[in-house]
């Protein structure tokens, strides 16, 4: 033992006058730590799009990548590209059910942003399927570990029956709650926890995850072809 460390054990009152100090410092080390583990994992550089068939989405990322429409056809592989500024990734995830979740998976691992897109006119004969593809994007253990921002895109908002990102979210978190209950009495997987958004009967409110949820709308074909609200949510990341 050193002689500074044998004169506190022998002097109580420095001893007891250096407590505050190690407290002081163990706080240090603890908050330290607590912002590493918060906030000190570096961001990811790639966007994902992904969504069901027929939602628009390759044509909306031909809008972002290449600002023209272009004719799309149901794909089984992804299309990948490089944004300038930003500088990210844009990966346009195929809508085939069979296909998205391990492709998903195969990118999340560097996810900045996910977009979801939506089909704003069709949205009331698909929305259990546009529900699911939200629900599994958001218990991606990478999208929730990042707490990586998630845009829901209401495409096609030009056409006569299509629905606004309001009255969408509020359809999907009702669409959530029925798919959280669902899983809540399902058989736990193998390691013995269940994938859930919240606790059993919780009703889900997107603004109240740890991924922040927006909606907004936008068109990506057509003279009103508007991504605006695409492009404002990619700056902001």
């Amino acid at each position: 033992m050193s002689t500074q460390a044998t004169r506190m054990m022998s002097d109580p009152l420095e001893f007891n006058n250096m407590i505050p100090v190690l407290v002081a410092l163990i706080l240090v080390v603890f908050t330290y730590v607590l912002l590493k583990q918060l906030f000190g994992k570096a961001k990811g550089n790639t966007i994902i799009m992904t969504g069901i068939e027929g939602s628009g989405k390759t044509a909306l990322y031909a809008q972002l990548i290449a600002g023209k429409e272009i004719q799309t056809q149901s794909s089984l592989t992804e299309n990948t590209s490089q944004l300038s500024e930003p500088p990210l990734k844009v990966v346009d995830i195929p809508g085939n059910a069979r296909l998205r979740g391990d492709l998903f998976t195969k990118y999340s691992g560097n996810v900045r942003g996910v977009v979801v897109v939506v089909d704003s006119a069709d949205f009331v004969d698909k929305i259990r399927e546009c529900s699911e593809v939200l629900y599994e994007v958001l218990l991606n253990e990478s999208v929730r570990s990042s707490r990586c921002p998630v845009l829901v895109f209401c495409n096609k908002q030009d056409e006569e029956m299509s629905r606004g990102p309001d009255p969408i979210k509020v359809a999907m978190e009702r669409e959530l709650t029925t798919l959280n209950n669902t899983a809540a009495n399902a058989l736990s997987d193998d390691s013995g926890s269940r994938k859930m958004l919240g606790a059993e009967n919780e009703t889900i409110k997107l603004d109240k995850l740890g991924n922040k949820v927006t909606a907004a709308g936008g068109v990506c074909i057509g003279p009103e072809t508007d991504i605006s609200n695409l492009n404002s949510w990619i700056a902001a990341l």
